[in-house]
Parts: C-alpha cells; sequence; structure tokens
C-alpha cells in the first residue's frame, strides 16, 4: 500500500463540481404509472462505461466510450407495485413559505395556460396547438432549441400561480430509478409554472431571476428498501445537499403539522423539504440561505414554517427512469427549455450571469438523475461530473486512517501488477482577510493502492488521514498500471494512473444528535454508485 503526499491545485473548481442531476380535473388515480416492459432487467446496471486515460501529471483527459450494449441496458422495465409503494413509503411533505403564492402545478395544466412553442425566429411553424402532455415531445428534433413561452405580465395573476395543492389536486413527479448494489433512488419533482426571482435593492437593481416554468427536486437513495440519505436539491446545485438519514428532519402522517424531528420513534416517518420562496429550492431546514454572492449582490432564499404543508404520498405520478415514453408521457421527450427566452442586457451581468428574465430550464430527464459518472468527450470537468451524486457519504474514522469501500461496474481486464488505486482529497481552508467574502482552501492528496484481483469488482483501500488542520473533501478510484509505492517518483506512479472524476464527501457522525456535516481527517466510505475504470 502506498501512503504519498503532493501538493494540488488551489483551484478547487478544478478539482471537482458534483449535481451524485424535480391538471385541474385529472381523471386519474393518485398514483399513476406507465407498464411498458416486462421486469426481468429490474436490477441491471445503468451506468455507462468509459476509458480514463491520465495524459500527463498535473493533467486528466478523460475519455467516455459509449457502447451499444450500454445503451440498451439502460431501457428497464416500468415501475412495479413494489417500487411504488416504496416511493409512497418515502414520500415527502413539502412546506411552502408562508407568503407563497407561485405553486406548482401538473403539466397538462401549464401547457394549456396558454403556452406556445417558439424558437430564435418566433413561432414555430406547424407546431401543434394547443400543446398537450401526448403532442409535446413530437415537435421537430424533440423541441430541441425551442423555448415554451407564454405572456408572463398577462398571466402572472392567472395560470402561473399554479395549483394550490391544499385546495387543488396536482401532482409530484417521482422518477423511480434502480442501481447496482440494492440501490432505488427516488426523485420527487415538482413543476411550477413560474419562478419568482430575488429583489436586489443595490443600485435600484430590482428583480433578478423570474422565469416562465421551474423544476426543483428532492432525492431520497434507498438501500435494499432502506432509506439512507435525502438530498435537497435547489437553483443549479445548492441546496441543503445529501444529508444521511438519521439526521434528515421527518414528519409523522399523525401529526403533520407539528415541528419535524430527526429522532421520530414512528416508523414510518417520512422526510419533510422546506421549498424557498418563490423559486422553489429545497433546504432542509426554515431560514435564509445565500446561493449567491456576486459582486455587487447577494442572492438568497427564504423557507418558513406555517404556510402550506403538502403531504406528496396520495399525489405522486411514478415514473421509471431511464425509460422510453409515450402516451401520457410523451411530454418526457421535450428537450427544449421550459420557459419564456432569457434577457441578458443588464449592466450587471458582467458580475452575475442572470438579468430580470432568465431562461426556462430544461425537463427532469436529465443526466444527474441517473447519478453515474458519464459525459462526451470534450466537456468541462463539471459537465463530466454533472452524473455524480450530489455528495457521497462518510461516517467518521475512529482510527488513524481513512477506509473506502467501493464497486466497479464491471471487473477490469486482469493484467498482473495492476493496482486499483484511491486518490484521498484533503483540503486546508486558507486565511482570509477580514473583508473577504469568499472561504478558499488549499488540496492536498493521499494516495493508496491495492492489487487488481480476477473478476473482483468490490474493493477496500485503507490510506492515512489528512494532515492536522485538513478536512477529507473528495476522492477518486483509479487503475494504474502497477503499485503506486514500487515507482521511484510520484509523477511516475501518476503516470501509470487513470483516475475517474473527483466526488465530493460530506460526513456525517453515527451520533444522530450531531446534525450538521463534520470536517473531519479521517473516514469511513462505503460508496455503492459505481466506478467506471
Amino acid at each position: 500500500m502506498a501512503r504519498i503526499q503532493t501538493q494540488r491545485s488551489d483551484t478547487p473548481d478544478l478539482l471537482y463540481q458534483t449535481e451524485t442531476v424535480q391538471k385541474d380535473g385529472l381523471s386519474r388515480s393518485p398514483i399513476c404509472h406507465l407498464t411498458v416492459l416486462p421486469q426481468e432487467r429490474i436490477c441491471e446496471e445503468t451506468s455507462f462505461p468509459f476509458v480514463l486515460k491520465l495524459a500527463k501529471p498535473g493533467t486528466m483527459t478523460i475519455l467516455y466510450i459509449f457502447t451499444l450494449l450500454s445503451l440498451l441496458s439502460l431501457v428497464l422495465s416500468a415501475p412495479t407495485p413494489a417500487q411504488i409503494a416504496l416511493a409512497q413509503k418515502y414520500a415527502p411533505q413539502f412546506r411552502f413559505h408562508k407568503n407563497e403564492v407561485y405553486f406548482p402545478s401538473t403539466v397538462e395544466y401549464f401547457l394549456s395556460g396558454p403556452v406556445k412553442a417558439y424558437d430564435s425566429n418566433g413561432p414555430v411553424a406547424g407546431a401543434p396547438f394547443p400543446l398537450t402532455n401526448q403532442n409535446l415531445g413530437d415537435l421537430a428534433n424533440k423541441g430541441s432549441g425551442m423555448y415554451l413561452t407564454t405572456d408572463i405580465n398577462a398571466n402572472m395573476n392567472g395560470f402561473l400561480r399554479g395549483q394550490n395543492p391544499s385546495s387543488t389536486q396536482t401532482t409530484t413527479y417521482v422518477f423511480i430509478a434502480p442501481k447496482a448494489n440494492g440501490v432505488v433512488d427516488l426523485y420527487y419533482w415538482i413543476f411550477c409554472p413560474f419562478n419568482l426571482g430575488k429583489t436586489v435593492s443595490f443600485l435600484g437593481i430590482g428583480v433578478v431571476g423570474n422565469h416562465v416554468g421551474d423544476w426543483e427536486r428532492v432525492t431520497v437513495r434507498t438501500v435494499n428498501g432502506v432509506a439512507t440519505s435525502v438530498d435537497y436539491h435547489a437553483h443549479g446545485d445548492t441546496g441543503s445537499g445529501t444529508v444521511a438519514w438519521a439526521q434528515t428532519p421527518k414528519f409523522s402522517s399523525t401529526s403533520p403539522n407539528s415541528p419535524p424531528t430527526t429522532t421520530s420513534s414512528d416508523p414510518n416517518a417520512r422526510p419533510v423539504a422546506y421549498v424557498s420562496s418563490g423559486s422553489h429550492g429545497f433546504w432542509s431546514s426554515a431560514g435564509t440561505f445565500t446561493y449567491v454572492n456576486a459582486v455587487v449582490f447577494q442572492l438568497q432564499d427564504v423557507t418558513s414554517d406555517g404556510g402550506v404543508y403538502w403531504d406528496t404520498q396520495n399525489s405522486l405520478t411514478t415514473i421509471n427512469y431511464p425509460d422510453t415514453y409515450s402516451g401520457s408521457l410523451n411530454w418526457l421527450n421535450y428537450a427544449g427549455a421550459w420557459g419564456n427566452k432569457e434577457v441578458n442586457n443588464c449592466w450587471w451581468h458582467v458580475f452575475h450571469d442572470e438579468c430580470k428574465l432568465v431562461a426556462g430550464p430544461i425537463g427532469p430527464v436529465r443526466s444527474d438523475v441517473l447519478g453515474s459518472a458519464k459525459s462526451t468527450t470534450g466537456a468541462t470537468l463539471k459537465e463530466k461530473s454533472m452524473g455524480l451524486p450530489s455528495q457521497t457519504l462518510a461516517t467518521t474514522s475512529s482510527n488513524a486512517s481513512s477506509t473506502f469501500s467501493i464497486y466497479l461496474d464491471s471487473a477490469p481486464v486482469f493484467i498482473s501488477g495492476q493496482t486499483i488505486a484511491v486518490d484521498q482529497v484533503c483540503a486546508t481552508l486558507n486565511v482570509t482577510t477580514h473583508n473577504s467574502s469568499t472561504s478558499t482552501y488549499s488540496y492536498t492528496s493521499n494516495y493508496a493502492s491495492v492489487p487488481l484481483q480476477k473478476g473482483a469488482t468490490h474493493y477496500t483501500i485503507e490510506t492515512v488521514p489528512c494532515d492536522e488542520g485538513s478536512f477529507v473533501s473528495g476522492y477518486s478510484m483509479g487503475l494504474c498500471t502497477n503499485s503506486l509505492s514500487e515507482s521511484a517518483s510520484l509523477e511516475e506512479d501518476l503516470e501509470g494512473c487513470s483516475f475517474g472524476p473527483q466526488r465530493q464527501i460530506r460526513v456525517f457522525s453515527e451520533d444522530a444528535s450531531l446534525i450538521e456535516p463534520q470536517e473531519v481527517a479521517g473516514v469511513i466510505v462505503i460508496d455503492l454508485d459505481n466506478w467506471s475504470l
């Protein structure tokens, strides 16, 4: 086992970016699903294999090779009754801000808005009208390059206010994603017809970030049918992030209006998610949260108790992911934007890339839903990491070491002398001045390796902890041509290694009373998201 440390770039953006990638009178039952395929392949792997090559020390070139077999493995079956029951078992309660007026809706409700399909030339010639959930995905090129537009000023007090779930039947779209190693991820998405931007008083800027169409999600990870974590997601890659189940705020259906607790004795307790006022980002508590810290202003989400509390258990539309979609789910094939075209002529655009009106988001069928490392050649590291879990959870280590238990999607071709290696990333907070608005970190790496075993896909690797004053912030797995400890220099070691994109680590104590993530030098990681090497 090699225990090697080297100074890493102090630019955090180059280390890892994470994202691990939510009608009125509906004549449907509260729980809906589409049956299109048989069940035999429900537990097949869903990650794309790829090949990684380290071009030279300090430079990572990542080549992802997608095979036809990989694509076929993504065609799974519709949700089983057991999976639907699992989605109901952990269906969250959404707590809207007490002053919320822009609520979720069904896709059907939004499309009847009125909403029309536009492209850069204006209204799309030949586009169906009205648009419906059954024809939206039939637009040319599945709507790629198009956007759904409406008259915002005329409709802000109309259909853009959505369907208040306290008085109207609406839905939460839950994507059920079976994966390897007993994992089933449950992605609970809400769609809101309108996102109300933030008011900025600085130099009379006014509202920043209005947009038509808003998709937001909360993810519950289950392993062998038991919840292990909840990911609170907002605005690209903010929100409260991934929280261990023991530290997740929960409610009991017998007292749905009570304050949430992490120590509920109710075995049927389910997660609580707070929805930010107007912009609908998900957070794990009531409060004020800064998600943009620009040079001249901040953008903040505000959540509260005392508003509409929506128990989604009986309002789920269950959807298998990935799958092929048709009929009432044809809208999932739409690849365009769910909102008006952005306006970017504001003077502050040089500081922050949002003006009063920003473009609508893409739909919920996106790469980050898979939760596997995948990409296309030429993508930036941030784009390459879009499919990773928001955070890989770990617990604190009581030993003077870190332990990583990892799984591969397939066994590498066995070559004697090759090793499986871990790159443990340690972060150290830099000294900052009193007027600094952001924290900066320096990064170092601890490396360790174990011999490649013929046919093996599960490895446990131990490495030294981070130095005093540093904490584990992420890690990566790699395949090396030799044992790291046998090379004459670190650069020679790294030339023979191919590491995947790093995964951010979030550490929680086994003591459930310690709710916040911990910064520790040694961790225990059991990562069930397969690596492709």
